[in-house]
């Protein structure tokens, strides 16, 4: 018979911890447990700066990122949506972030600062509002660069966008029910 020492005792402790945690993925839940499917709707949205198709490239990288949710169905206009994502693309900056001896810049940052609202489309109450900027540092070698570095911004604020509305229209619904 083998006998187990602390550090397996110790370890088989700590699995059995974590593994006892409760955390559950809200994706991986049978549909009847994962609650209501939303309907959205995301129009494009204005963009006053020089960066062309950053309107339509936000626009796609949020349907994709959205798209893969299992809470929100997308729908092409607003009459047959629950929410509607309304946004607009408030700034594009590009701020020198290294120089080399003779003050010229070898990096920028690139900045990106948005503003968003979901709207309930049945009462036009505001559900979930939020301003940000999201940075990212790039090279000056070539054009792909701020290419590169723009992509990055835009597709990291779809990201941020999709970990936050689920659990905000959730929020919202449970604050706020039918009727009301």
């Amino acid at each position: 018979m083998k006998i187990f020492t602390l550090k397996n005792l110790s370890l088989l402790l700590l699995l059995m911890i974590v593994s006892g945690c409760g955390y559950h993925n809200p994706n991986m839940l049978p549909p009847e447990k994962q609650g209501r499917i939303f309907k959205l709707h995301i129009p494009l949205w204005p963009n006053p700066t020089n960066e062309i198709r950053l309107a339509s490239d936000i626009h796609n990288a949020l349907q994709d990122w959205l798209g893969q949710s299992k809470q929100f169905t997308l729908v092409n206009n607003a009459g047959e949506a629950d929410y509607v994502l309304n946004g607009k693309i408030n700034s594009v900056s590009y701020t020198g972030r290294s120089y080399d001896a003779k003050d010229r810049a070898l990096a920028l940052n690139a900045t990106l600062n948005v503003g968003y609202t979901v709207t309930e489309t049945s009462t036009g109450k505001t559900a979930w509002q939020d301003n940000f900027a999201l940075a990212e540092t790039y090279s000056l070698q070539t054009d792909a660069h701020k290419k590169q570095a723009l992509e990055t911004l835009v597709n990291n604020l779809a990201e941020k966008i999709y970990i936050r509305l689920y659990s905000a229209v959730s929020r919202y619904e449970k604050n706020n029910p039918q009727g009301n």
